[in-house]
């Protein structure tokens, strides 16, 4: 391959790297890449994304289900947004790989189980925001591995009691919304 082939197979492999999956808008900012594909009534995370993603919106969209593997190319995630998404299922196993995640947003959905155990992964996580949707139990191990969890919204669930311990792990948890 001449010198110009070679060109050509750089620039190409330089635009799968930075390509952007429709309808979605992404873009480099203070060397974090953003990927915006909130408001696009999308019905599945959204295939091709940057694999250095750092900042995912998919609010307001049409998600119904978080399958497994729907994050497995984009694990550098440091903060998912998926408010009013109409998401009801997360599949066993769906965020675990998100390991650097520190903001997590999944309010106003309609979750009624959660595949608590997922969250043994994200030690790293800092805000969870679950209020507005069905949860009717949090199992009292649920947030035990979250050791940097500042601030927690669970309000307006379903739930109706809560075993002694279950925030005891959460040391540097400073904010608390349950109503």
């Amino acid at each position: 391959m001449g010198p110009f082939g070679a060109l050509c197979l750089a620039w190409a492999l330089l635009g799968v790297v930075r390509a952007c999956p429709e309808p979605c808008a992404c873009v480099d900012k203070y060397a974090h890449q953003f990927a915006d594909c909130a408001y696009k009534e999308l019905r599945e995370v959204p295939e091709g994304l940057p694999a250095n993603v750092t900042t995912l919106s998919l609010s307001a969209n049409k998600i119904t289900v978080l399958r497994r593997g729907a994050f497995v190319n984009v694990t550098q995630v440091t903060s998912l947004w998926l408010a009013h998404s109409e998401v009801r299922t997360v599949e066993s196993g769906a965020l675990a790989v998100l390991s650097q995640l520190k903001n997590l947003d999944l309010s106003h959905n309609l979750i009624s189980n959660f595949p608590w155990s997922d969250l043994r992964n994200l030690s790293a996580l800092q805000l969870l925001k679950m209020n507005h949707n069905r949860l009717g139990s949090l199992p009292r191990d649920a947030l035990g591995a979250l050791p940097d969890l500042r601030s927690l919204r669970i309000n307006n669930n379903r739930l109706r009691t809560l075993e002694p311990g279950t925030f005891d792990a959460l040391s540097a948890l400073s904010h608390l919304q349950l109503y």
